[in-house]
């Protein structure tokens, strides 16, 4: 009795350790991101970063991911600058996949339309 309880105690501590192994912090969306952001800031190491879910939506006509960020850097002066929200946008088609990147200041000036795509799905869902 003893044996098969230390057994199946062992084989659970392996299942776990291996689960672990394979898991992994941030989404390959996040990475690219992270990616981007070790180039843009200042003090990369001391940022700290809030993630949402991707949303897909169309842009200016285009299919897109669409990432909602938050990031708390350093500025010049070693200061934090409190949390600033971000969008990033990963597009489908592979034509227009160098417009992946940063699209907040263009959103700020008018520049990017964005529809979002499952917002009339949502609804027809919800009233069934």
């Amino acid at each position: 009795m003893k044996k098969t309880m230390k057994k199946s105690y062992s084989l659970f501590i392996l299942i776990m350790l291996l689960m672990l192994v394979g898991c992994d912090s941030h989404s390959d969306y996040e990475k690219q991101i992270l990616n981007y952001l070790e180039v843009d800031l200042k003090d990369f190491d001391s940022a700290k970063y809030k993630f949402e879910k991707p949303l897909k939506v169309k842009i200016n006509g285009d299919e897109a991911d669409v990432i909602l960020y938050s990031v708390n850097s350093k500025n010049s002066f070693g200061a934090y600058t409190g949390y600033k929200d971000r969008v990033f946008a990963f597009f489908y088609d592979k034509d227009k996949q160098y417009k992946n990147g940063d699209i907040t200041e263009g959103l700020n000036v008018g520049f990017y339309k964005i529809e979002y795509l499952n917002k009339y799905s949502d609804r027809q869902q919800a009233q069934k």
